[in-house]
């Protein structure tokens, strides 16, 4: 469902906060927020399997998601996202696929953006694709955690 204006107002907030947006125009910020849907989403929802190809950034406005992977045949829960966050930004740039399940761990309101509404954003503002791309490499780093020193050899 598209945007009503009070959302809008909330979405602008949210996007100018999140790093993934740092040093983006703001004209491209506020052609994202025109094509962004809004989502309420229920606890236990799953919004994004792990190994799916997916083409939509969730930008989380209120509640948490759980990062989920399974390892050695366990499912893990990696972290918790909590607003203000977001989520599927490789699937959605890199057009890999996603690395983990995310669940909504309490009611969520999500904005989507479709990979289909940001191209011709970004054809545009060719301006907000490099910042973008940075800025996922500094949250990435941020969300792994420091890299452990590289065993040396006795």
């Amino acid at each position: 469902m598209k945007l009503k204006p009070e959302q809008e107002l909330n979405a602008s907030l949210l996007l100018v906060n999140l790093p993934l947006f740092a040093g983006c125009p703001k004209e491209a910020l506020q052609a994202i927020i025109k094509n962004l849907d809004a989502r309420d989403v229920l606890p236990g929802k799953v919004l994004m399997m792990d190994q799916e190809i997916g083409r939509t950034l969730y930008l989380l406005s209120s509640g948490s998601v759980g990062v989920w992977k399974r390892v050695g045949g366990e499912k893990k829960q990696l972290a918790t996202l909590k607003a203000p966050n977001f989520f599927g930004e490789r699937s959605m740039f890199e057009e890999s696929p996603a690395s983990a399940l995310v669940k909504a761990e309490e009611r969520c309101l999500i904005y989507c953006l479709e990979r289909s509404q940001f191209d011709p954003i970004a054809v545009q503002f060719p301006g907000i694709l490099d910042p973008i791309k940075k800025n996922m490499v500094e949250v990435r780093q941020k969300r792994m955690g420091p890299t452990p020193a590289p065993e040396v050899p006795s």
